[in-house]
């Protein structure tokens, strides 16, 4: 995938301040009850023996790691340690994840219950280098996540290379709302790498739309009724590759739904940055849950996997969509807003 454009991505602009990493790592894991432990042992621990964990905030709020992709390639994602998070009755176990910072991670997170629930670990994200949230067929990429949703009886996984040193909270939601008894806390210890350097930056630089917020929560009422709901399906015969239709047509502030479907016989990208950035981002739905975060990117989609994109277009433009993978040339489509 190619870096997004128009947003800050200068790896020299911004450096962290590692003596002020050091000293939250210093301070890791002050634990005032009995509880935390490895994975594997947490797994069997009651909520009720792994609470009163001390949260050591790994970066001052309203910051994040604003260009994470030299952490997402220098990785070795063949050795990533692989975990499991389980979101159940009023209940997320283990109930503390213990991580060490720079080493890569696929963390299983699955629903147990009979009804959705979702995950907030935002301090825990936006101290880490979020490569992709991923079920079978599809990818989900956004430039911060923010919440992740499971399905009864789903799962998903988050591939993810923690770099600042700390305790955050993590928090299930049920029905979109916070469950009080669905808590727990993130352990990151060790030390922020420095090669890669971690570059932080405010808030502002996330490519969030201005306004986006209040768009998106004026729209969600109505928005299954009222967004325009359109499929790119990508396709191939033979050596040529397509995207079906060619043009499509949506509207300055109302709703969309962008459903890009692989229909074709190879796996396929799909990629429209300046339209996404120029677009007020609800969230990312497949077949296994869903995603909210800051600005949506491309992904990629194997064969028959699908991704559902919910959208509001706030800017006149005529928007290329492409397949940005080698030999993919004639993957080409418009999307025009008026």
């Amino acid at each position: 995938m190619t870096k997004p454009t128009g947003l800050k991505w200068s790896r020299s602009s911004k450096r962290a301040t590692l003596s002020a990493i050091a000293v939250t790592a210093a301070a890791l894991l002050t634990l005032t009850a009995c509880g935390g432990g490895s994975n594997d042992t947490a797994a069997t621990d009651t909520a009720a023996t792994d609470t009163a964990v001390t949260l050591v905030e790994a970066l001052p709020a309203g910051q994040w790691i604003s260009y994470s992709g030299d952490f997402k390639e220098a990785a070795n994602w063949d050795t990533a340690q692989t975990l499991t998070l389980e979101l159940g009755a009023g209940t997320i176990t283990p109930s503390n994840l213990e991580l060490v910072a720079g080493q890569p991670y696929v963390i299983e997170i699955s629903n147990t219950d009979s009804v959705e629930h979702g995950l907030s670990a935002l301090d825990f994200m936006r101290a880490s280098a979020v490569r992709k949230a991923e079920s079978p067929g599809a990818e989900i990429k956004v430039t911060l996540f923010k919440e992740i949703y499971v399905l009864p009886g789903k799962m998903m996984e988050l591939f993810v290379v923690p770099v600042i040193p700390g305790v955050t909270a993590m928090n299930g939601l049920t029905d979109g709302v916070a469950d009080a008894s669905m808590t727990g806390t993130i352990s990151v210890t060790g030390t922020a790498p420095t090669t890669p350097a971690p570059v932080i930056d405010p808030f502002s630089t996330v490519g969030e739309v201005a306004g986006a917020a209040d768009l998106i929560a004026a729209a969600k009422a109505t928005w299954s009724t009222d967004a325009t709901a359109v499929t790119f399906e990508m396709n191939d015969n033979g050596d040529a590759h397509f995207y079906s239709p060619k043009t499509v047509t949506l509207k300055v502030g109302k709703p969309a739904i962008l459903t890009f479907a692989n229909k074709g016989n190879i796996q396929h990208v799909f990629v429209a940055e300046d339209f996404f950035k120029t677009a007020a981002f609800w969230k990312v739905v497949n077949a296994e849950g869903s995603v909210f975060g800051g600005m949506a990117r491309g992904a990629d989609l194997e064969v028959g996997g699908a991704s559902n994109m919910y959208l509001i277009p706030t800017k006149v433009g005529t928007y290329k969509l492409t397949d940005d993978s080698a030999g993919m040339e004639s993957m080409q489509a418009t999307i025009i807003v008026k």
